[in-house]
Order: structure tokens, then C-alpha cells, then sequence
């Protein structure tokens, strides 16, 4: 037979798996020259390990009595939703129910989102995208976000550009791990939400290749930081166990410490089934440096968002599109950023359809997605017409995955950016007129300049519809270290690489399909 079904470890015709990933994979398992794929199957809601849930008690709808806000799109709606928002938090939970209709919003006066979800269990829910429109009418949005969702107090993770003291690591942790051996665990508890970091000392900097581009000093995007909760203490041998692995790269000799996060993050509150659009801005001045001339539809518009999610645990943003409101160039839905992850962990962004910023110059502007973040999960989303359409950044952004999606026509490769956003996964990504991007060293960002942005991170079974205008590949991946190709296919299926590539063009019998989804099959029936 040319063809033979999968059995006792046989694939069948055409089909193919990575050396990195036989059928006996475990985590940990490396090959004869130390390569190896992380485990990523931890990330999103509740680790994948729960659904998201569908809630539905304490079901407030804000068109009626006492909140009346307008569903027509002729009044402002914000007071009266955010009247509604804040009662739920207070209930200690519930759903702000949107019924079909147009909202118009603007953020207040000192205000610096038009609507604010701040307690845990909150859930704010339309009738459904292309039924429920909320509609933002200011175009003077600089550093402003129509919503977010974010905590009442003040939260850090300890990595703020600021020494810290810490318990201090008493070994080095170079490759994944989930036991922490420390000086001291008599401060934690289980439970306990801490980060592990270390300190931008020179050995890092020798460490990551950035000798003479880099000096030592403390930076919130360039400190390594790892939100993790303790789920055992062994106070015998000084050891925490945390809930999800650590990605390595922690040395005694950059301080590397844990500290309990300080504040509390919001928790189980989510967006959901409504569309979303921003007034276009009249003016003029959409141009690269733009956003730093007043006056300009790039100052306007420079570092907003329509959705900004911050030090958020266990939430979702799930259903959600963009619109162009009336008026509006067709190609026009948001004023610059769509969806941005600050510090959050353990999200779940699924079936989201973005399009179409104004501004797309630079100073940040004009993503689809901005992952500054770790441990989340992007499922089965669309961007369309992004400066960059998906981008991570910082050192707090790892172990995101990002699995069956969609760039398309971006005017930038969406990519890795900045400061070693290390050990994340594109699984699955569809690019018509887009290409993912993972470059060795990006010289732009001024003082300190973008630098080293990834290392260990994996791209599998990347399809190519068509090729980007900018670049006429699909992957183009020149990693720090060691990174991953894994399988390409489509029509547009080049790669342009230094790194470890299997499968180029080959990307249709790869065996299994999605690495997220058979990571997280693999650890859920390894459960006890």
C-alpha cells in the first residue's frame, strides 16, 4: 500500500513530523545539538483547562431604568453605560448588556477611556457583532482607549524600571523550568501571584548580544519578567513550584529574584459580541513622524486604542470587530491600535475581526495587535491593514500563542519589535499580502534602540496566500539563538532564514496540524 492510515507510530503518504517533535515528545526533550520547543499549551484562559465561561446572572440591560442610555447613536451614551459598569463591579460581578443599537461614547473630561470595566466578573456584552455598534465620536484621542479593562488600584509587577529587592534565586535557571530554588520562601504563600525577574546588568547584555548597544540600568520593557503563581512550597529545601514553566534565561549573577506582585489584577471579566468604531479625524498629517507634530491627525491619534486590556488574569475578548461609524472612509475603523495586552496573562482573544487604522505612521501606532504580555492565547482572529497587524514587544512578552489567524495586507510585516520578547508561538497563521517577521536586531527605537527581539520563539505551519509588497517571503526569521520554521505552505511560502527550518513548503502534512492544540491535549490527559 502507498498509503497507510496513522498507526503504531506510522504516518501516513505525504505526511510528515518535525525531528523536534517525534510522537513521544515530552517537554524538556531536546535534540543532540540542545534544540528544543517550548511548551506552550498554558496559555490562554485558565491555561486551557476551562472554557470561557458564558455568564449569565445579574443581566443589566442599559436602556432600561435607572441607566437609559440612548441605543440610537444621537445622544452620548458613556455615563449611562459606565453607570451600569461600575454597578456590576460593585454586585461583585455580572453582564452590561448592550441591546442592538448604536452607543456613542467619548471618554470624559481627565479621563483617559470612554468606558472603563474594573471589577472582576464583569462582563460587557453586546447582541452580537454587526448588531451592537459602539461608536467613539472624539478624534483628540491621543493616549486615550475607548474601553478598558483594568483594575481599580494601582497593580506593578515589580519590573517597572526600578530596583527591586526580591528573594533572591540561589541557581541559575538558563532553560524552562517550574521549581524555583531560592534563599528564603518564608515570605510566599501558595496562591501567591509573583513575578520572577532580574536586572539589565552587563552579563545579560553579553548574554543576549547587545555588548556595546545596550548599558546596564533598569527598564520596564527591558527587565525579564515572569508572572507566575505558586501552587507548592517545599520549606525544606527552600523551593517554589509556580503554574506555568519559566523560559529560561535566569542567572544569579543578573539578581535574578522573585517578588510577590503588589496590588491585585482584575480577574474573570471579558468584551464580548459588539463592534466597535472610532470617528475619523478631519485633518491632515498622517505621515511617519506626524505623530509628534501637534496639530496633526498623527498627534491626534498617537498611542490610542479602541480596546486596552491591563494587568488582567483570566479574561477574554472574544467577538468583537471594528467598524467604519457614518461618515468615516470605508478604510477607516480606529484612529490607531486596536487591542492592545499590557501586562496581562492568561487571555483569551477568539474570533475578533479587526480592520483599517487612520494612523499608521510611527511612535507605535496603527497595530492590530500590540502583546506586551505573556501566557495568552489569540485564537481564530483577523486583522486587516495594520501598520504591523500583530506585534509583540517588551521582555514581559512571552509564551503567547497565536493559533488559526489571519493578516492581511499589512503595511509592515507583523513581527517581534522589540527587547527579546522571547519563547512565543505562530501557529497556524494564514498572511495574504502580509509576512511574519523575527529579526536578529532591530536598530530603530533611538536610545535605547529596539535591539534583540526574540529568541526560542516558533513558527508552524505558517500558509502564504500572497506575498507582501515589502518583503516576498512568508517567515523571514533571524532569531537570537535558536528560533523555529516549521512547516510552510500556500503559494507564498518562501522562507528567509538563519534559523532551524523544516518543511519548507511541506507545510501541509505536517503532523499534527497545530502545535498549541496537541501540546494542550498532550498535557490535559497527562492530568491526574
Amino acid at each position: 500500500m502507498c498509503a497507510v492510515l496513522l498507526a503504531a507510530g506510522r504516518l501516513s503518504a505525504g505526511s510528515w513530523r518535525s525531528s523536534l517533535y517525534p510522537e513521544d515528545w515530552r517537554p524538556g526533550r531536546a535534540d543532540a545539538s540542545g534544540r528544543f520547543l517550548h511548551d506552550f499549551s498554558h496559555a490562554g484562559y485558565r491555561r486551557g483547562e476551562a472554557p470561557v465561561p458564558d455568564r449569565a446572572d445579574n443581566l443589566i440591560d442599559v436602556t432600561r431604568a435607572p441607566y437609559a442610555a440612548d441605543a440610537s447613536g444621537k445622544l452620548d451614551a458613556t455615563a449611562a453605560i459606565q453607570r451600569a459598569l461600575d454597578a456590576a463591579a460593585d454586585a461583585g460581578g455580572g453582564v452590561v448588556f448592550l441591546p442592538a443599537g448604536t452607543y456613542r461614547v467619548v471618554p470624559p473630561d481627565g479621563a483617559k477611556a470612554a468606558l472603563a470595566v474594573r471589577g472582576d466578573g464583569v462582563v460587557l456584552r453586546g447582541a452580537g457583532a454587526g448588531r451592537t455598534f459602539l461608536f467613539n465620536d472624539a478624534t483628540a484621542m491621543a493616549g486615550k482607549n475607548v474601553i478598558e479593562l483594568k483594575p481599580r488600584g494601582a497593580v506593578s509587577w515589580n519590573a517597572d524600571g526600578k530596583a527591586a529587592d526580591g528573594v533572591k534565586l540561589r541557581e541559575d535557571l538558563p532553560q524552562p523550568a517550574q521549581r524555583i530554588p531560592l534563599n528564603d520562601v518564608a515570605e510566599f504563600a501558595v496562591g501567591d501571584l509573583v513575578v520572577v525577574r532580574n536586572d539589565l546588568t552587563q552579563h545579560f547584555i553579553d548574554l543576549v548580544g547587545m555588548n556595546g548597544k545596550w548599558t546596564p540600568g533598569q527598564s520596564q520593557n527591558r527587565t525579564l519578567a515572569y508572572c507566575r503563581r505558586i501552587t507548592a512550597i517545599d520549606a525544606i529545601d527552600n523551593v517554589v513550584t509556580v503554574d506555568i514553566p519559566l523560559r529560561g534565561f535566569l542567572h544569579t549573577a543578573d539578581n535574578a529574584q522573585v517578588l510577590k506582585v503588589s496590588g491585585r489584577m482584575i480577574s474573570e471579566a471579558g468584551l464580548e459580541d459588539f463592534s466597535i468604531g472610532m470617528r475619523q479625524h478631519p485633518g491632515e498629517g498622517l505621515a511617519e513622524e506626524d505623530w509628534s507634530k501637534p496639530g496633526t491627525v498623527g498627534q491626534g491619534a498617537h498611542g490610542s486604542a479602541a480596546i486596552a486590556l491591563s494587568f488582567a488574569e483570566n479574561c477574554w475578548v472574544r467577538r468583537v470587530h471594528t467598524y467604519a461609524p457614518a461618515g468615516n472612509d470605508p478604510k477607516v475603523h480606529v484612529l490607531s491600535n486596536v487591542l492592545k495586552l499590557w501586562r496581562t496573562r492568561l487571555v483569551t482573544v477568539a474570533d475578533c475581526d479587526f480592520k483599517f487604522p487612520q494612523y499608521r505612521g510611527g511612535g507605535g501606532n496603527g497595530y492590530g495587535f500590540v502583546i506586551n504580555a505573556q501566557d495568552n492565547l489569540i485564537r481564530d482572529c483577523r486583522v486587516e491593514g495594520a501598520r504591523h497587524n500583530y506585534d509583540f514587544g517588551t521582555m514581559s512578552a512571552s509564551g503567547n500563542v497565536i493559533v488559526d489567524c489571519l493578516a492581511r495586507d499589512g503595511k509592515l510585516g507583523s513581527d517581534f519589535h522589540m527587547f527579546l520578547s522571547l519563547a512565543n508561538l505562530v501557529d497556524n497563521l494564514t498572511c495574504e499580502g502580509d509576512f511574519i517577521e523575527a529579526r536578529a536586531l532591530r536598530p530603530w527605537g533611538g536610545n535605547p534602540m529596539h535591539g534583540v527581539t526574540t529568541t526560542q520563539s516558533v513558527f508552524w505551519n505558517t500558509k502564504g496566500l500572497r506575498y507582501s509588497l515589502e518583503r516576498p517571503v512568508l517567515v523571514y526569521s533571524h532569531q537570537f539563538g535558536d528560533g523555529y520554521v516549521i512547516g510552510t505552505s500556500g503559494p507564498a511560502a518562501k522562507v528567509d532564514s538563519s534559523d532551524f527550518v523544516e518543511g519548507e513548503g511541506r507545510g501541509e502534512g505536517l503532523v499534527p496540524r497545530s502545535l498549541y492544540f496537541d501540546q494542550l491535549k498532550r498535557r490535559l490527559a497527562a492530568k491526574p
